[in-house]
């Protein structure tokens, strides 16, 4: 990864993982007031979908090192999880825009849907 990519992606990593925050406490929070399910249904519901964001999260964000060598990986999975914009990639080197869409392609072609099947 060039300099400039590896500048925009460390400035654009903490956007990504505030924007999996929110995502996950949306849907967390939908759960609790989701008044077709009992309260203890509700709890029991949004328990489990707190901890499957915690684990989201954590493959997300915590197994890559924020280092230069791992920043093309990392950079795919948050392309993949839609958390980086199609702007924001727009300011990516054509190197690296090129890359993320045949990975991206790739990924349809051999209908590879869970991130940690790979």
């Amino acid at each position: 990864m060039n300099e400039s990519d590896w500048k925009l992606y460390s400035a654009l990593r903490p956007f990504a993982h505030e924007r999996m925050c929110i995502r996950i406490m949306d849907e967390v929070e939908r759960t609790v007031l989701d008044k077709s399910l009992a309260p203890y249904e509700r709890i029991e519901a949004s328990e489990e979908r707190l901890k499957a964001g915690q684990k989201e999260l954590y493959w997300a964000f915590d197994v890559f090192r924020h280092s230069r060598n791992e920043a093309p990986g990392h950079l795919l999975g948050l392309c993949v999880r839609e958390l980086i914009t199609a702007e924001e990639l727009a300011g990516f080197s054509q190197e690296t825009q090129d890359w993320i869409k045949e990975c991206q392609a790739h990924r349809e072609i051999h209908g590879i849907e869970d991130l940690e099947a790979e």
